[in-house]
């Protein structure tokens, strides 16, 4: 019996909960609270297997990548603030490649059968050999997407656009450009 009561006081409080919309927000804070966890998981993950397999490394690339993304999300922010007429800009940006390390390659064709070979550059011997570093590539920028306020005037789009297009080598297909409401 007991159980029972236990079922319908839960059931009770979840009508409760969805009649006055506490329910949704329950949900948001618990998909918050489990994102959060997995966040602060892989940024607090073990320090010795971290640096063993390599995750460490891997992870300040993460950092590196979203630190580029804000960065150059901030950038676009102010050269569209800087057209006049337009404020309250935000802008995300997407990209189509992380980036990462560039090593040096040797590329061998197949001669008749077409097939192409890559071998990596080594340098050094022995224990000493390693694949020869050029350095970091940027992630390709695939798409902008802004929001500010021009006052409803399209001449002020437009020109975001061709701005945009022109400061980023992407086609004015790859840049959307949305008024604040």
């Amino acid at each position: 019996m007991t159980q029972n009561n236990d079922t319908r006081d839960i059931v009770g409080t979840v009508a409760h909960m969805k009649k006055n919309g506490s329910l949704k927000f329950l949900i948001i804070a618990l998909c918050v609270g489990a994102v959060l966890f997995l966040v602060g998981s892989l940024a607090l993950g073990d320090g010795e297997k971290a640096k063993e397999s390599g995750e460490e490394e891997k992870h300040e690339e993460l950092v590196g990548f979203f630190e580029y993304k804000a960065i150059l999300e901030e950038e676009i922010e102010k050269t569209c603030s800087s057209v006049s007429g337009v404020k309250n800009v935000s802008a995300v940006v997407f990209f189509s490649e992380v980036g990462g390390s560039l090593y040096a390659q040797n590329s061998q064709s197949g001669g008749a059968t077409g097939n192409e070979k890559n071998e990596y550059v080594i340098i050094g011997s022995g224990s000493n050999a390693h694949a020869l570093y050029l350095g970091e590539s940027l992630p390709k920028l695939s798409g902008i997407g802004i929001v500010c306020d021009t006052g409803g005037d399209l001449t002020k789009r437009n020109e975001i656009l061709a701005l945009l297009s022109a400061a980023y080598g992407l086609p004015m297909t790859r840049i959307y450009v949305s008024e604040a409401g």
